[in-house]
């Protein structure tokens, strides 16, 4: 394994990590309701806007768009480390398979003009 490979092994599981969180991280907005609170809309895999409908100003579509941009840059961010992580799984595997020790040895000719 080179450094390039594990670095883009590493690169790639942050990203697939990072991804995972803003997808796992509720989403809220810099509105808040009649009692102070902050409108929550849910995170990134669900939907709850049952505060979002209670409020008069519109806040379910604001709520629609920011569910909509947490998920368009969160779920390639998810979908480019799992990318990056499979090829770094399938080069691993391939170096294994072709370890130097499992090859033939090389044969040493100690005067190749003589062969």
């Amino acid at each position: 394994m080179s450094r390039r490979q594990l670095l883009i092994g590493a690169v790639g599981l942050a990203l697939g990590l990072i991804g995972l969180a803003a997808l796992w991280f509720p989403v809220y907005l810099d509105r808040f309701d009649g009692y102070g609170m902050q409108i929550d809309c849910g995170n990134g895999l669900g939907v709850h806007l049952s505060l979002a409908r209670a409020d008069d100003g519109g806040a379910a579509s604001q709520c629609g768009s920011a569910m909509l941009v947490r998920r368009v840059w969160a779920i390639p961010t998810v979908a480019v480390g799992a990318m990056l992580v499979a090829w770094f799984v399938a080069q691993w595997a391939r170096s294994e398979q072709t370890s130097p020790e499992d090859a033939e040895p090389q044969h040493h000719v100690p005067h190749p003009e003589i062969a």
